[in-house]
Formats: structure tokens, C-alpha cells, sequence
């Protein structure tokens, strides 16, 4: 893929589409088709974001007949044995912050890790897998106006404030923290052409 080529981001998330527009386009001059396809992206039940991306563009891009982009974080919490893992949306739909956090008030082992993952696969090929992310700790209330649920409580490693509560003051900084899979996924497209 080159710059000026079309790349499909599979995504019905607003605020993900704005992401990928700002920094795939306006940053790096590569054109984005969000598509929420006419069929259900799978998703399969894994232990890692990266095994589920890995899965959902390698499938997608052999059914569309074109390169995939997806995208997908995760939350593990040493706790609770990695969980929610990459069902940290379903965590939050079920139990939200509150009860989430309540679970957790007695314990001593706040350690966690967040990841953020990206993956890119053409038809008949093995999927490319990006991760980044930080360790960190889980508060004991949620702060900030952020809305992933995540950002609102896990405190990365030399801070001392959420990551939701360093996204009000500043959203440059507070992105760092989720790592540099993005990042990575570019400098593959630019160079694997080379």
C-alpha cells in the first residue's frame, strides 16, 4: 500500500473513525474507507486484542478482496488473571466502573496493562500485528471525562493521575500512554514497498 492508496478500516465506532481521519489522512497522507461491511466481522474469543485483529482482518480481507485494517485495546488486570482482556467493552456494558472498581477495593494487587493493537492483512497473506501500551495501576475511583471506561481508572506507570484526568488537560499527552501501534502500522506501509 502507498500513500494516495485507499485503506479499509473495519469500524462502526465514531470516535475511532476520527482517529484514523486525523492521523492516517491528515497525518500521513494515507486515504481511509471506514466500512462497517454488509457482513459481521468475526471475532473470535482469544486471550489477546492481538489474536482477535489478527483473526477479524485476515478473514475480512479474504471475503472483501481487498487489504484490512482493524484496531482493538485491551485491559488486563493482574487480579483477575488478565481479565477483562479484550472484552473490557463487555466488562463496562455489564458491570460499568462503579461496580467494576467496588470488586476491587479490598485488593492490594492494583497492577494492570493496557494495549492497544492494529493489524493489517491483504488477501492471501499472513496478518502484520502492531501492539503498544503501558503498565500501570488501577485506581481506586474513576476520574476525568474520557469515555473509554479504561481511561477513567488505570493510572500509568510514573503518574499519578488517570489517564482520563490527563486527557482533560491534555490530549497529545494522555495518547502516549496507549502506545505506538499506530505508529508501527505506518512505518510498515511506507517501507514494505521500498
Amino acid at each position: 500500500m502507498k500513500k494516495g492508496e485507499k485503506m479499509i478500516y473495519l469500524t462502526s465506532n465514531p470516535d475511532k473513525m476520527h482517529e484514523a481521519k486525523e492521523f492516517f489522512e491528515k497525518k500521513h497522507g494515507f486515504k481511509v474507507e471506514i466500512l462497517n461491511p454488509d457482513f459481521e466481522p468475526v471475532e473470535i474469543q482469544a486471550r489477546t486484542c492481538a489474536e482477535v485483529v489478527a483473526y477479524t482482518v485476515k478473514d475480512a480481507a479474504e471475503r472483501l478482496g481487498k487489504a484490512v485494517v482493524k484496531s482493538d485495546a485491551g485491559f488486563y488486570a493482574d487480579i483477575l488473571g488478565g481479565l477483562p482482556g479484550p472484552y473490557s467493552k463487555y466488562f463496562d456494558k455489564q458491570i460499568g466502573i462503579e461496580k467494576f472498581l467496588h470488586m476491587l477495593k479490598d485488593e492490594t494487587n492494583r497492577k494492570a496493562r493496557i494495549e492497544h493493537c492494529w493489524a493489517y492483512c491483504e488477501p492471501g497473506k499472513e496478518p502484520k500485528v502492531f501492539i503498544g501500551g503501558s503498565d500501570g495501576t488501577i485506581a481506586m475511583e474513576e476520574s476525568g471525562k474520557s469515555s473509554r471506561w479504561v481511561d477513567k481508572f488505570f493510572i500509568p506507570d510514573g503518574e499519578t493521575r488517570t489517564i482520563s484526568a490527563i486527557r482533560d488537560e491534555n490530549y497529545e499527552e494522555s495518547n502516549k500512554y496507549w502506545g505506538d501501534a499506530k505508529q508501527q502500522l505506518i512505518n510498515y506501509l511506507l517501507n514494505k514497498n521500498k
